[in-house]
């Protein structure tokens, strides 16, 4: 009878982990493709790896994000632009810095623009290149030596002059009344430079309107009221009170139709006229509101014994 005693050296096979115990694996032999790694230096490589991969992949996102987020500054400060009135400043954003294109008509406008990109959120910094034209003055060529003009000649160039100052932009009012808009500021300021750079000139200043009115006459006292608060406006810069008189021509002289907004926009506005020595500038329209009654003596109802 056989001991078993005898197989304890048997190979019981690799089911059993224990075969070939007493032999060491050759010098060419590998392991199984499904096998472990041999080393911790392995697992730490391919952790290393993936990990590599990953900062990559998320950080791809990241200039995505900031793009928009700087496109809704972007949005966020035009927006202010066109609310704080300055619809010609153009916004960019790079690397959160805004930059300001475009073209205002004076510095203080300039300024004004880079103090409204200034307090918007996430702003770093400003680059305010916004363009101002120069001062009416330095676009007419002078020289050390006066040309010998005509005097209509050189009223001519002085009309044309005191007509580009008014004109950009025009001196506007709220509707219906004479409150002058805030965006007239400007042009004020420089017709009362204007004025005061040109001591000894006087100017007629003449308000028109377009052709709505409700009753006969309504249009000739608006624009005359106009053209009064806009010498008022120039006497509070320093415009002796002399050198200015106004006349109110209603619609009496439109320069485009009154059929179209366009047409009756332009025909709303107040010009500005040179008047030479001696002159008292052009006369009043016929007040179409006037009461025939007045030729015969009987007092107008509307006014009071000072014609006020």
């Amino acid at each position: 009878m056989r001991d078993p005693r005898s197989s304890r050296g048997r190979d019981f096979g690799p089911a059993f982990g224990m075969g070939g115990r007493g032999r060491s694996p050759g010098r060419g032999s590998r392991r199984s493709p499904g096998g472990l790694p041999g080393s911790p230096g392995t697992w730490l490589l391919g952790l290393l790896v993936v990990a590599f991969f990953a900062v990559i992949i998320l950080g791809s996102d990241e200039p995505a994000t900031e793009r928009a987020t700087e496109q809704d500054l972007t949005a966020t400060v035009q927006g202010a632009m066109v609310q704080a009135g300055l619809p010609t400043v153009e916004v960019r954003v790079v690397d959160w810095t805004v930059i300001l294109e475009g073209r205002v008509a004076t510095s203080d406008l300039k300024e004004a623009a880079e103090r409204v990109a200034f307090v918007q959120a996430d702003v770093i910094a400003v680059q305010n290149r916004l363009f101002v034209p120069p001062p009416v003055d330095d676009l007419v060529p002078t020289s050390t030596t006066v040309p010998d003009l005509p005097a209509s000649l050189a009223d001519l160039v002085l009309q044309a002059r005191l007509s580009a100052v008014a004109a950009h932009p025009p001196i506007q009012f709220e509707s219906g009344g004479d409150r002058i808009t805030l965006e007239s500021v400007p042009t004020l300021d420089r017709l009362s430079a204007f004025l005061l750079f040109e001591p000894a000139i006087r100017v007629q200043i003449i308000g028109h309107t377009d052709s709505d009115e409700r009753s006969p006459g309504d249009n000739l006292h608006l624009s005359a009221v106009r053209a009064d608060a806009v010498r008022t406006q120039l006497l509070a810069r320093g415009v002796e009170p002399d050198r200015l008189v106004t006349l109110g021509m209603g619609h009496a002289d439109p320069i485009a139709d009154n059929l179209t907004k366009s047409g009756k926009a332009a025909n709303r506005r107040i010009e500005f006229l040179l008047l030479r020595p001696g002159e008292v500038g052009l006369p009043p329209p016929p007040d179409p509101a006037a009461d025939p009654s007045a030729d015969q003596g009987i007092p107008d109802p509307g006014t009071d014994d000072e014609g006020k």
